[in-house]
């Protein structure tokens, strides 16, 4: 299921893609919006996985709202006027649909998105033992074994998670949270929003950030963790 939503300024605009989305389904639309500036923060806060973006807006262009937002979905721009089409792919938007927009080539634009989608790696938690994890990859049948000695930190992308050992990422399709709560929570820590750490792997502490064995860049400790991360340090503290 491919969860979507719509930022148009123009109400019948609108109703064409609720329509025809409605109608395709193998989607979801969990939101629409009329301002880009609240659509933005309902974006962050909802991760769809397509947005269906109008460009001449009002409140603030689709160019400008795809600079914020891509990190976060993928965008099919929506728009009456042509000479956008050159910008839309060199900010990496999955397609670009004139108005009024065709059915067909509406369907075109979703299944583009869907083969995207297919390419990532398929990858989620499939069991959490003692000392290892296995994930399931996107190829039938296949999974893969991750000690857990060997996580430095996980990090928490789009609408997935990522595993680092070293250099090396692994992905998993499990939210942050599930994960926290499934890990040995002797063994790993969250600091941030977005980070998850391994507690062994920390070589110091300096201000608000932590320094790792084995990576050479620093993770932040986030202001909402901080104070429960400290008092856990603390406990392994020498005076």
């Amino acid at each position: 299921m491919i969860k979507c939503m719509i930022i148009d300024d123009e109400q019948p605009a609108i109703n064409v893609l609720k329509n025809y989305i409605h109608r395709l389904p193998h989607l979801k639309l969990i939101a629409t919006d009329t301002n880009p500036l609240s659509g933005i923060e309902t974006i962050k806060a909802e991760r769809p996985d397509l947005v269906f973006l109008d460009i001449q807006m009002d409140e603030m262009n689709g160019i400008e709202v795809m600079k914020i937002i891509s990190d976060y979905t993928k965008v099919i721009f929506c728009t009456a006027y042509s000479e956008f089409a050159v910008t839309s792919y060199e900010l990496d938007a999955v397609d670009y649909l004139m108005k009024p927009i065709d059915y067909n080539r509406f369907v075109k634009a979703v299944q583009r998105v869907t083969d995207t989608i297919a390419q990532q790696p398929s990858v989620f938690i499939e069991a959490i033992q003692n000392d290892y994890i296995f994930v399931k990859a996107g190829q039938r049948g296949k999974m893969l074994k991750i000690d857990l000695d060997d996580i430095d930190y996980v990090q928490a992308l789009n609408n997935y998670i990522a595993f680092y050992s070293g250099t090396q990422k692994t992905l998993a399709y499990i939210t942050m949270k599930e994960l926290e709560e499934r890990l040995p929570s002797g063994n790993f820590m969250r600091i941030h929003k977005s980070y998850l750490v391994a507690l062994r792997q920390i070589s110091y502490i300096e201000n608000n950030e932590l320094i790792l064995k084995k990576i050479p860049f620093r993770l932040p400790i986030g202001a909402n963790y901080k104070e429960i991360f400290m008092k856990r340090m603390e406990q392994k503290l020498i005076r």
